[in-house]
């Protein structure tokens, strides 16, 4: 899809790697927590579980319904730390897949550590410049 006219004539089966993507991840997370699809926090029944929602719902989703269930599932994996537009963008060859770094700056410890930093850098000036 090049340009937004072709976008909006798109029909849902033009989305379907957005579904692909997100089974990818959840797989990924799954890998990563215990590699046991039926244990990990990350299964389909725990997702399902965590969210309050159908099983079908999330099954569905990830064979190519797109709806604000989809949207909901690439804010959760934002903040897990995926690029949005890795999932979102079909041709995300030259996207990152992970957006850890953009996430950090939402994190309240990563916050709260850096006005430490910051108050001790300020702090550190000012007796530096007491005693020039």
């Amino acid at each position: 899809m090049k340009d937004i006219d072709e976008m909006m004539r798109a029909s849902t089966e033009d989305f379907a790697y957005i579904s692909e993507r997100l089974r990818m991840i959840r797989e990924e997370l799954i890998e990563k927590d215990t590699g046991n699809k039926r244990s990990s926090e990350f299964s389909i029944k725990s997702i399902t579980e965590r969210f309050d929602m159908d099983y079908n719902t999330l099954v569905n989703v990830e064979r190519g319904a797109i709806s604000l269930t989809t949207i909901k599932f690439v804010l959760y994996y934002y903040s897990l730390g995926y690029n949005p537009a890795w999932i979102l963008t079909e041709d995300n060859e030259f996207i990152p897949k992970d957006n850890i770094g953009e996430n950090v700056v939402y994190q309240t410890d990563v916050q709260e550590e850096y006005k430490e930093l910051e108050s001790a850098i300020v702090n550190a000036l000012t007796e530096f410049k007491k005693k020039i």
